[in-house]
Formats: structure tokens, sequence, C-alpha cells
């Protein structure tokens, strides 16, 4: 053998030695004992003799110590966050969590606002006085108001008040040479908060700063020794700790700012040099904590002033040997550090040690080595800002641990079942790749390759029997085991069943004793062979292939997936199957029968595809289904609950002491307490590499629980679980309308918004940690009907709201599902336009009412008035067209004496008379037809209706006729009433002009008067006595149409007439009427 080839070989076996092989031992023995045994070629290169000795002895030492391969420890495992999550920037320099409970992160390149899953970035922006004043965040304090205060190295510093409007929220304090009692310089390293609530700044080149809030004024209280300050510290109620470059440890009294130097901080190089101070940290025990660019790290205990250096090289307890730039205490009073380039590393006060955690390309290392701060936030959740992003150790996971396997050969194998042996509480490991032994002492682990016919075997379930029989499920058939000779052998007469003398593709999967046909019996699921079982009195196998015994058939087997058997309290065998979904034989029964879904029956089983059943205290079954999640079954009142919120994906389940259920879910670790229904989900390390756990939980009598994956599996104690905060606390981050930001708005209980601001988004956020399923749900009352899912979105907006009164609410949970009370809200005013309030509707109504009330009054006089033209326009058809009709009816019986008696002359006079009596009834009927004609009411028209009536009567007389009119008064419109009215009264003048007066001429005049229509007709008649001829006019028979008329038709106008007239003087009639 050659050199190559045997130290191959040798290291070979260093890293995957297959335990129980007798080659293997031999082989370490003859290189122990007998190095020259070793074969070779005389072609061959000499072995290294030294080299196959010391190889050998760690062989021997292997064996000699139980054949075990050291099991590696469980490590903390460090979740990492960098940019592709939405970091800023890579290097963070400092960490502070806010009263709300977000985590802020100063970084190279701007401020980060985080929630636990989104990323707020604050940067500066040149000449912009409204956003943080550099991008160099150097450090952060939040002061007793809630003001962030955030120092910077390019910008001095900045207040952020979130409470105030988006334009105020951001306060610069930039250096300014013209500026006295300004900020000295803009390169600040560190900030601290005094009793007094002034704030101290560490300066590059300035000393310590302080800063009065009130004020605003900066001042140097101590200007001696070094410039450069590198870290600050309140140390008790009044004493500053300025830890300085080249300039030791400076103390300052906050009040009266009297200051002392340790002098006895020397630096390397004697008495003329001093430290330089690169951490102070005060822990909750009132001890100090610091250390210096020389490595040295010191504690100093307030209370009794006790010291110690610490030098590294100079102790066991692993001192790191870097400079240690912050400092953290975790919820066990563990102090963190984190160094320059050496990772972080955890002093233990228990045991007085230190631990060391560097970084490695293994999955869930430390991120970077070079670390800049350490962080506790007030969940105990560890932050270390490096050079290459965030780790994040929680503690809540620190119980889960997790372990590697070694592996015997190169290729993965997988984890099937766990036993803890109760003697020597070892813990057994069923794996692909035969049994693996962790011994309860020490850190080793034992591996024993189980072989049957030259094969290799997979162990896939362990089970041991009442009587103490240990039985292996396997891939090829069920075994007894013999753990002193780790032997195995077939139950008598396996070889004679036809399925369990050799699995093909299948393996065992659930074991389970019962009593089939009143005999002992050993159920088995060989997966994909429906159920065999073992009958002890016959020493027979009796199978799905038994055509003879049939005791599938008879048993009702259904499904020939069988994934596990459980036993209840009661003897009652159950069934998951993986087609027809739980299956049940009680005790004493000879068939077994089955709960299946059934899509409209709720209390039915959620799906039959069953994963695992398990009992809790009560006696009722906990169901997993693999696409139903998971159910309750009670067996009194035979029906299912399905629990809202689990996994649909539910596989193997398990009760812990307290009587809450874990199970496995998508790889991760579920949770469900039954009693305050809470479910929670545990996210397990390193699952995008290594797939999670998957299959069943073991519970070992101690109550820890086991789960298989992939090369690994997890250990851990209930009871040890730190509880996710499943109902986490809302804040409201953002207002905005119209993308507007109006986060001030949130301060008050009740936002009130004008008519046209109705379209808004609120943002919202619930700071949560240790979880990555957060889920929001959100309602405006008066909108939404129901709770909107908006899933991991952390934003509500609303658009064209009406006026009114809203209730916006949210609530966060750690799982979709869980039922939650907590939520916060906010109440929304949004005021309507005027045109929508009650004193508009009020006035509407005041003012649309009268005008109702008017328009009505209006139509019924309106419908009176036409009443009363229609009754006019009848009482004058009856008065005059009535009258004359009778006339010519009389006239006509006249005319017919006449006719009969000869008497010609009278007989011409009255058809005469009939004649003239029709032409007046037709012209009276012409003008009743032209009064109400809508199409005649402006003046014009009467102007025309005037000329066409009485040029002809004039021009018959040989009457010289003048008529008039005003040309403002032509488009003039006048009511039908009016109109006719003054129609009658101008043509009953003339009329009477032309058949009474003998006159030669007659003059019409019609005028406007101010807002009067005038009407004066003039005529150069005989003349008469008004007064007289007026008393004379006694009925309408004997004066017509005349004065009287004339005189009432004015009347009904409300006008004034006036006549003058006298014998042998003419007449002039002047009437006046109308309010234009």
């Amino acid at each position: 053998m050659d050199k190559i080839s045997l130290i191959s070989f040798l290291f070979q076996q260093l890293q995957f030695p297959i335990i129980g092989d007798k080659t293997l031992i031999q082989t370490a023995a003859t290189l122990f004992f007998s190095p020259s045994a070793i074969p070779s070629n005389k072609s061959s290169p000499v072995v290294n003799k030294p080299l196959v000795f010391y190889t050998a002895q760690i062989l021997i030492g292997l064996f000699l110590t139980g054949l075990s391969v050291l099991c590696p420890a469980s490590t903390p495992f460090f979740r990492n966050i960098g940019t592709e999550y939405g970091l800023s920037h890579p290097k963070v320099n400092c960490i502070l969590q806010d009263k709300r409970g977000f985590l802020w992160f100063g970084t190279e390149d701007g401020l980060n606002r985080y929630d636990g899953h989104f990323f707020t970035i604050y940067k500066n922006q040149p000449n912009d006085t409204t956003c943080v004043a550099g991008n160099i965040i150097t450090d952060m304090l939040e002061d007793k108001s809630g003001n962030l205060w955030i120092a910077t190295a390019d910008g001095g510093i900045t207040r952020y008040n979130y409470h105030l409007e988006a334009s105020k929220q951001f306060k610069q304090y930039k250096f300014n040479a013209h500026k006295p009692g300004g900020i000295p310089e803009n390169h600040i390293n560190k900030i601290a908060e005094d009793n007094d609530g002034n704030l101290w700044l560490a300066t590059s080149n300035s000393f310590v700063v302080r800063l009065n809030k009130k004020s605003g004024r900066f001042d140097v209280p101590v200007k001696t020794g070094s410039r450069n300050i590198l870290s600050l510290a309140m140390a008790g109620t009044d004493t500053l700790w300025v830890g300085r470059e080249d300039g030791g440890l400076l103390k300052i009294n906050t009040h009266t700012l009297n200051f002392r130097l340790d002098k006895h901080y020397v630096g390397p190089y004697g008495k003329a040099s001093r430290s330089s101070i690169a951490s102070i940290f005060k822990d909750h025990n009132s001890q100090m904590w610091y250390g210096d660019r020389d490595k040295k790290l010191y504690t100093y205990q307030l209370r009794t002033g006790a010291e110690q250096v610490l030098l590294p090289g100079l102790t066991t307890k692993k001192i790191p040997q870097d400079v240690i730039v912050s400092f953290a205490t975790d919820m066990q009073g563990k102090i963190w550090m984190g160094t320059e380039g050496s990772g972080v590393t955890v002093f233990d006060p228990a045991d007085m040690q230190f631990t060391t955690y560097r970084h490695t390309d293994q999955e869930g290392a430390l991120v970077d080595d070079h670390v800049n701060v350490v962080f506790t936030d007030r969940s105990g959740i560890i932050w270390i800002g490096t050079d290459n992003g965030i780790s994040i150790f929680d503690p809540v996971y620190s119980p889960f641990s997790q372990y590697y396997l070694p592996k015997p050969i190169k290729k993965d194998l997988t984890v099937f079942d766990f036993y803890r042996e109760p003697k020597s509480n070892n813990l057994w490991i069923a794996t692909s790749e035969g049994i693996y032994i962790k011994h309860n002492k020490g850190n080793n682990y034992e591996h024993r390759s189980i072989t049957y016919n030259g094969k290799d075997l997979a162990i896939t379930k362990f089970y041991i029997d009442d009587d103490g029989t240990f039985y292996l499920g396997t891939d090829y058939s069920l075994f007894r085991y013999d753990p002193a000779l780790n032997r195995v052998m077939l139950l008598p007469h396996t070889n004679e069943d036809l399925i369990m003398k050799k699995l093909t593709g299948s393996r065992v999967v659930s074991i389970v004793r019962d009593t089939i046909a009143n005999h002992p019996a050993l159920l088995v699921s060989p997966y994909g062979h429906y159920l065999t079982y073992y009958d002890f009195i016959k020493k027979q196998w009796i199978s799905g292939a038994d055509a003879v015994q049939g005791g599938i058939k008879k048993l009702n087997v259904k499904d020939n997936v069988v994934k596990k058997f459980y036993k209840d309290g009661n003897g009652t065998l159950w069934l998951a199957t993986d087609k027809y979904g739980l299956g049940t034989l009680r005790q004493g029964a000879t068939i077994f029968n089955y709960f299946t879904n059934d899509i409209y029956d709720h209390a039915s089983i959620s799906s039959n595809d069953v994963y695992d059943i398990e009992g809790d205290k009560k006696g009722n079954l906990w169901v997993s289904t693999y696409g139903g999640g998971l159910n309750y079954f009670n067996k009194k009142e035979q029906r299912f609950y399905h629990i809202p919120g689990s996994s649909n994906l539910t596989e193997g389940i398990c009760p812990d002491a307290r009587g809450n259920l874990w199970m496995i879910c998508n790889g991760h670790m579920h949770e469900y307490n039954p009693e305050s229904c809470i479910y929670s989900c545990y996210d397990l390390p390193d699952l995008k590499y290594n797939g999670g756990v998957k299959g069943y939980i073991y519970k070992d009598p101690h109550g820890n629980l086991y789960a298989g994956g992939t090369n690994f599996y997890i250990e851990f104690n209930p009871a040890n679980i730190g509880k996710i905060e499943n109902e986490p606390d809302v804040y409201f981050t953002d207002f905005k309308i119209f993308n507007t930001s109006y986060s001030y708005l949130l301060e008050n209980k009740t936002i009130r918004l004008n008519h046209n601001q109705n379209y808004f988004s609120l943002e919202f956020s619930a700071p949560e940690y240790s979880s990555n399923h957060m889920h929001y749900d959100y309602i405006l009352e008066g909108v939404d009907k129901d709770w909107v899912d908006a899933d991991k979105r952390n934003y509500a907006s609303y658009s064209n709201l009406a006026g009114g009164r809203y209730l916006f609410k949210v609530r966060a949970s750690n799982w979709n599902g869980s039922a939650v009370n907590k939520f916060a809200s906010i109440i929304i005013v949004i005021s309507p336009p005027f045109w929508r309030t009650w004193w508009f509707y009020t006035l509407i109504i005041l003012i649309i009412g009268p005008l109702c009330y008017l328009f009505y009054r209006y139509r019924v006089n309106d419908f009176l008035k036409r009443q009363s033209i229609r009754n006019g326009i009848a009482q004058d058809l009856h008065d005059q067209i009535g009258s004359t009709l009778s006339s010519i009816s009389i006239y006509s019986k006249v005319a017919r004496i006449y006719q009969q008696q000869q008497k010609k002359e009278r007989l011409s006079e009255v058809l005469q008379t009939i004649g003239e009596t029709a032409d007046d009834t037709i012209s009276e009927m012409s003008d009743i037809v032209w009064s109400i004609n809508p199409n005649n009411d402006q003046m014009s028209s009467i102007i025309q209706k005037i000329r066409s009536y009485a040029q002809p009567l004039c021009v018959a007389k040989n009457i010289a006729f003048s008529l008039a009119c005003d040309q403002r008064l032509l488009k003039l419109t006048l009511e039908m009433e009016t109109r006719k009215n003054f129609f009658l009264i101008l043509k009953e003048t003339l009329n009477n002009a032309i058949k009474h007066s003998n006159c030669k001429k007659i003059a019409v005049d019609i005028r406007l008067r101010g807002s009067k229509i005038n009407l004066k007709v003039c005529d150069d008649g005989i003349g008469f006595n008004y007064e007289e001829k007026l008393a004379q006019a006694v009925s309408v028979a004997e004066g017509g149409n005349g004065l009287r008329n004339i005189k009432c038709r004015v009347a009904e106008l409300n006008g004034i007439l006036l006549v003058k007239s006298s014998p042998g003087r003419g007449t002039t009639i002047n009437f006046t009427f109308g309010n234009l």
C-alpha cells in the first residue's frame, strides 16, 4: 500500500467510523502494535511510521472508549439579516429599541427602523433640513421624553420626534462657525444622557460636549487631556465615565462638573502614555465593564469599589484576545462582548467561563467576526451588528438543541424514530443507516450497523413489548433485536409470509400489541401493504397476501396505506389511513369502522388523509391530517372539531406534560394550547438548507421531545420553551392623505378630515422578532362589513368615503387564524360638505318649504285665476253672445210674421237688424278669442289689433285716425286679463267716439310714464256731460258697453280714469294703470 492510499484509508476511518466492524478494529490493532505489518511494495514509498503510530493510537482510543464518535455540541444558531432583506448598508454601528418596540439600526449609510419584517430607511439629503443630519450613524439614544437622538460622523446630531408633522420631525444640530453656543464639530462618536436630561456627546476632536436640551446650547465642561472621546456611560446617578483615546478613563460629576482621571490606566509604553478606552458598559448588577485598545478587559464593582483587570493569555478562562468594542447583558445575566475581529465572546458568571462564537461557513454561524455593537432587546433577543450585516440570537429557540449525526458513508441519512433506554438513559436513534446511540455520560455517539443476509438495514421503528422484547421495524421486515450482541432475528415462520419475509419498496412504520380473534398478536404496518399481524399462538403472519386466512377482508381494512396504530386506554385500536380517514376497532369488535370527511357535515373529520393520532388527558383524540390540519375528536359526542389556524400539512403530533400539543408542520415545530386556543409556530434554524424536521415526534420519560430530519435531529423540553408573543402590540406608524404624510395627526385619538380629504391610508406595525408569521387584520367600522385579512401587508387604504364618524381597528397575531382580542384603534371623522350638513338641510327646508307653499299658492291662484277667466268668458258669452243670439232668435220670429203679413218694409228692417246683430256677435267672438290667445300677450299685438279695428270704421265715417305708441312698450308682455281689459277699454272708447261723437279726428296716444302705462284718446266731436251721461246709463241694455263698462274695467286694473268732455268741445279720456 502506498503512502497516499494509507493516509486516505486512515482518515476515512476517522471521519466515518462503522462501529462493530471487525476489519476496522483489527486494522487499528495491527497499526498500533506492529506498524511493520503494514503491507508495502518495494517500489512504493516508505511509510511514515510515526504518523502511522499516531493515527493508530487515535483509532484504538476510540475503540477503548466504547467505539464511539464525538457528539458535536449544540451551538447557538444565529439568524442573519443583510442588505438583501432591506438593510440600507451592511456595516451596522449601533442598535437601539425605542419605547414602542421598534428596533433602530445605525449604519454607514442611513438610519433604519425595523419591526421584524420591514425596514424603513431614513437618509440625509443635501440641503434638506427636514431629514437626518448625516448618513454615517455612530450612536443613538432615546431620552425620557421619547425623542430619538442620532449621532453621526458626518453631520453632528439629530433629534427625531415622530409625534410631529413630517417637516418638523427631524431637527438638525450641525457645526456652524457663526453660531455661538452651537455644536463644536460634526463628528460625534457616542451619546449619553444624565439624570438632569442633559446630553453628553463624545466628539472626535472637541473633548466631551454637553447639550442643554431646554436652551439648545452646547458647552465643553472639561477641556483637558485627549480631545478624541471613544466611549461614554453613566455609572451611578451623577457620574459620567468617559473613555478617551490615549487618555485613559475620565470621570465627570454631571452636577458639579468636577472630574477625576484614573491615572493607573497606563498604556503599553509606560506612564508616558494612557490607555484608549474603547467601550464602557454598566450591567444589571451595578458592575462596570470596559475594554481598551490594548486588548485588556476591566471590571469595576460600583458598590464595593472592587476592580479586576483580565489580560489575554494570563488565564485559562478564554478571554478574547482582541479589542472589545461593545457589551450587552442577556436575560440570564451573561455578558456578551463584541470584538474588532474575533466575533463575540460570552461570559457566564455561573461558571466564570468565556465562550467565543466566530464566523464560519456553516449555516447559522455569526455573519462576520468584525463586531461593532451588541444589543439585547426587551424580549431577550441578542442583536449583533457587524461589518457584514446583523446576526440575531433568539433565546426562545435555544432550548431546541439541534444535533447532526456523524455520517458513516458519504450520503444523507434519514432519522425515523427514537427510544430513551430507562436504565442507562441512553438515547437510541433509528436511521436509514442503522442505529445511533447517544450515551448519557459524555457527548459520544455509538453507531451500530444492522445487517441481515448481507444487507444493511434501515431502522425505521423501535418497539419494546410488554415482556421486554426489543423489536426493530426495518425496510426488510420486523426483527427481534438483541442489543447486547447487536444481532437481529426474524420471528418464527416469517419466511412463509409473502409480504413480511422481505419487504419490497416498503418499511415498517407502526407497531402495536393487541388481541385478534382472542389470540395475542403484534400488529405491524408495512407501508403500502395494508396491515399484517403476527399471531403468537399460531406463530405465523397474517397479511393481505394470505388468501386462506383472509385477515384483511375479515377486519375490513380498506386502505393499503396505514400510517399509524394507536391504542387508547379503553383498548380501542385506531388506524391512521391514507384515503379512508380514521379507522377504529373497538375492543371485542371484529371489523374496523371509519370516520371519513363529509363536505356537508362540519362535524366530520377535515380530511381523509390521517397522519397521526394521540390521546389527551380526557380520553379524547387529537388527529392530524395531511391536507386538513389538526382535528380534535370528542368520543362522547362522536364529532370532530377542526382547529382554526392549524397548518394544513400537519404530520406527527405529541402532547406535552401540560396538555399542549406539539406538531410537525412544514418542517417546523408548532404548538397548540387547548386552554387558551393559542397557536404558535417555532421556525427551526437551518430549515432552508436541511429541509426541517418531518415524520413523528417521540417523547421520552423525562418529557423531552425529539423529531428527526435529514442528517440531524432536534431535542427540547417544552417546559423550557419561551412563549412567542401571540398578540403583539400594534402601533400606527403613519397617516397619509393623497400619499402625503400627516403622521402627527396620529397623536390624537380622533383624526378630523375635510370632505375633500377622503382618500387616505393608515400604516401600522407590530414590532415582534421571534416569529416570521406576523399577520394583520383590520376593519373600518361603517365601511367594512367584517375584518379584512391583510396577511403581512401593514397598511390600509380608503377612498371616496362619505362624511361621518368611522372607527378603524387593527390587530396582529403571530399565526393566521389565532384568536386575538388586542387591537389598536383610532377614530376618523370626515366633515361632510356644507350641502350635506344638518344645518344646510334645515336651511333648505326653511327655504324650500315657503317656496313650495308659495308655488302651491301660485298654482292655486293661477288655477283660480284661470277659473275666473273661464267664468268671465262664460259670463261674457252668456251676457253678450247669449243675449245677442236671443235677440236674433226673436227678430227671426218677427221677420217670419212680417213675411206672412207681407210687410216688406218692416221685414227688410228686421233682417237688417239681424245682420247687424250677427256682425256684432262675430266681432265680440273675435275679441274673446284674441284676448285668450297667449301669442297676443305683447303690446305690439294690441296696437296691431286696435289699428285693424279702428281704421276701417274711421274710413267709413270719414274720420281721421292716428295712433302713437312709445317704442319701449312694443315688447311689453301683459297678462291675459290685463290685455283683455286694456283692449276692451280702448275699443269701447273708440267705438263711442266713432258712433256718437260726430267727430272728424280721433287721436290715440299710448305712453310709458315712469312705471305706469298711460292711454289717452281724444276726439273733436260734440262732447257730452260725463256725470249726467253716466247716471243715465242704468243698464247694460241701455248703455251697452258704455261708460259704466269702461269704469268697471278700469277698476279691475286698479287704474285711474279721467274723462274730460263738455258739449261742443270734444272728449278726452285719460287712463293710467300698471306698476312695471
